[in-house]
């Protein structure tokens, strides 16, 4: 599942959705805007509805799938202004073990951390 949306969203209702008998772990990693970062003090950040860089997301759920052997990706990353605190990504994985799930999270995370180079905009405090 990818969503991608302009409302905050709840952690515990998406990873409720992933229940399943064969599934012995259930990660999830929410990544939130700070307040620092190389340029500065962060005020907030934007991003925007960009065509490829959500198309490269939901590229990423089915190359997880393949190549992790996990259940189920939830990816969830919001669009528009956000400010310091905001909550801006969710991945959650669901699989039989534990290994494949933060090995799937963490090259998902990496992945995305690619696209943000190109897609999101930092704003500063005085600027």
């Amino acid at each position: 599942m990818v969503e991608i949306t302009d409302s905050d969203f709840s952690v515990d209702d998406i990873i409720s959705r992933m229940n399943n008998p064969e599934v012995g772990a259930v990660i999830a990693y929410v990544g939130v805007v700070r307040s620092y970062s190389e340029g500065g003090e962060v005020a907030g950040m934007e991003f925007d509805a960009d065509e490829t860089a959500i198309s490269r997301i939901r590229e990423l759920e089915g190359e997880a799938l393949e190549d992790f052997g996990i259940k189920e990706v939830a990816i969830v990353h919001r669009v528009g202004k956000l400010k310091v605190g905001d909550k801006l990504l969710l991945v959650a994985i669901s699989t039989a073990h534990r290994q494949s799930a933060f090995a799937a999270c963490t090259s998902i995370i990496d992945a995305i951390r690619v696209i943000h180079s190109t897609w999101a905009k930092e704003y500063y405090k005085g600027s």
